[in-house]
């Protein structure tokens, strides 16, 4: 069913943007769907050398998504943010990020359906970079939103709509910066700008969105709360239409909120997501949430159900090098056992902690 749902919204966003026309006789009174985020994947250097798998002479990612497949696996949609460039050769980890494509490959089969490019790395290989990952993204039919090779590009493929049902949802992506390397002229990275945004979001109403998603690339790397910029933004956003709010950057979590006027639930904010997959290996960056959303229509008004899922990033060591799993937290004790034990109970616990009972915890039924 997924992968029939993949074609679909492959199909209608990547090459047509228009409207979907649903009978009115067919839309059921009510309907939902459901959304799994998930943080920053990156690729440092010890990373892209524990992938390389010797027996097939080629990149093999699929072994660090192995545990946590199953859970993306009810998502009508599964989206991350890729941290890093894509090429073919010249591998590099920080500063500069460039990774094999074939971690695209490996993780849209292991269940992302939509990647978000623009963030402070997008421009870390500089025009070669951005112009390659849209290359093997495309070729990979791998929807994706952040970064564009020209003008027109841009203005055509933004917002990135979701249409599902009743649901006709606008994605929009916002990035602070990009560690002072300028974009090459013509190439287009989505910067977070209060005209650009407004543009974005008004364009999304004028389309007839029934929600809007802004993934914004934001905040202080390592402090596990909001800054009030944050806030600030988060807040304006909120007011111009936006009603979900995911954020990323500081590779740590940082708390959800629901929005609420009065007893109504108008909205949703996570302020980071934290790292989905690493070689950081301090306390909080060691891992990171996901954020399961249910969305259901109701009589034209959208009810909101959030829960999240730690992951661990548990790093092995084999025949002298590392390997890298994401490890669901309901699964750490099974798979990992007293290994990293106490690492892996300090990063639960931390994450509850910031969390604070603000969402429920995600379990496969």
């Amino acid at each position: 069913m997924k992968f029939i749902l993949f074609l679909f919204f492959s199909f209608t966003v990547l090459f047509t943007y228009s409207q979907a026309q649903i009978d009115q006789d067919t839309i059921p009174s009510q309907d939902s769907i459901t959304l799994f985020f998930v943080g920053d994947v990156m690729q440092h250097a010890p990373q892209i050398t524990a992938a390389w798998d010797t027996a097939i002479q080629d990149y093999n990612y699929l072994p660090c998504f192995q545990y946590i497949q199953p859970y993306w696996e009810k998502a009508d949609y599964v989206l991350a943010n890729l941290e890093t460039t894509l090429s073919d050769r010249n591998f590099s980890g920080y500063p500069q990020f460039c990774a094999p494509w074939q971690l695209a490959r490996d993780i849209k089969q292991s269940g992302v359906d939509i990647l978000t490019t623009n963030n402070n790395h997008s421009c870390d290989k500089g025009e070669n970079g951005i112009r390659k990952t849209i290359y093997y993204l495309d070729s990979l039919e791998i929807p994706h939103i952040g970064t564009y090779t020209d003008t027109s590009s841009w203005l055509s493929q933004t917002p990135l709509f979701i249409r599902h049902g009743q649901f006709n949802i606008a994605l929009l992506s916002f990035t602070y910066g990009t560690n002072g390397i300028p974009v090459t002229h013509g190439q287009v990275v989505s910067m977070i700008d209060s005209s650009n945004m407004i543009r974005q979001i008004n364009k999304a109403i004028l389309n007839d969105a029934t929600n809007i998603i802004v993934i914004m690339h934001w905040g202080i790397e390592y402090q596990t709360h909001p800054n009030e910029e944050q806030k600030k933004l988060a807040a304006w956003l909120h007011h111009k239409g936006a009603d979900i709010i995911i954020g990323s950057h500081p590779h740590v979590v940082q708390p959800l909120e629901y929005i609420t006027n009065g007893k109504d639930t108008t909205g949703i904010t996570v302020y980071s997501l934290g790292n989905f997959i690493s070689n950081q290996s301090k306390r909080y960056t060691n891992g990171g949430i996901g954020v399961h959303l249910t969305l259901t229509q109701r009589k034209g008004r959208t009810k909101y159900h959030m829960s999240y899922l730690s992951n661990y990033v548990y790093r092995s060591e084999k025949n002298g090098s590392l390997q890298y799993y994401v490890i669901p937290e309901p699964e750490a004790k099974h798979i990992l056992g007293s290994q990293d034990a106490i690492r892996y109970h300090e990063f639960f616990t931390d994450t509850d902690h910031i969390i604070d009972n603000k969402a429920t915890k995600y379990t496969l039924e």
